[in-house]
């Protein structure tokens, strides 16, 4: 003869364990799912950043080259006037031109795109319109 208090007790610990076997995996699956989304949402804004960053290092770029080309036409250019302002379609450019003697020039340009700012800092020297660069770095600050 079965005892039936055994059979009840047993089947009731099986179905307990069965809910919190269920539970317990619901709630991994939950934080992995969680997990994975904020993963994916930080990788979004990572990529979103450095866009941006490349769109402001472009444009820091571009006014190099404009300027190089204004002072190939006129080579005064800059020198002494302060910052320039320049705008251009995705952005704008704070542009400073110094005179370090012996023809050389220090163009130091901060390209921006909305909050995104690049820092490109050039040394060349001139011969006549010909302009020979010596280096071109991008800065942190």
């Amino acid at each position: 003869m079965r005892n039936t208090k055994y059979t009840i007790l047993n089947t009731r610990e099986r179905g307990v364990a069965a809910i919190l076997t269920v539970v317990i995996v619901t709630a991994a699956a939950l934080i992995m799912a969680y997990t994975a989304s904020m993963l994916g949402l930080g990788e979004l804004d990572l990529g979103y950043t450095s866009q941006k960053g490349a769109e402001a290092l472009s444009v820091a770029d571009g006014c190099i080259e404009e300027t190089m080309r204004r002072i190939r036409l006129n080579t005064s250019y800059g020198v002494g006037a302060g910052t320039i302002n320049l705008s251009v379609s995705n952005g704008s450019c704070i542009i400073n031109v110094e005179d370090l003697g012996s023809n050389q020039r220090r163009i130091t340009v901060t390209g921006t795109t909305g909050d995104y700012n690049k820092k490109i800092q050039t040394t060349l020297t001139l011969t006549g319109n010909v302009i020979a660069i010596n280096s071109w770095e991008e800065k942190s600050d």
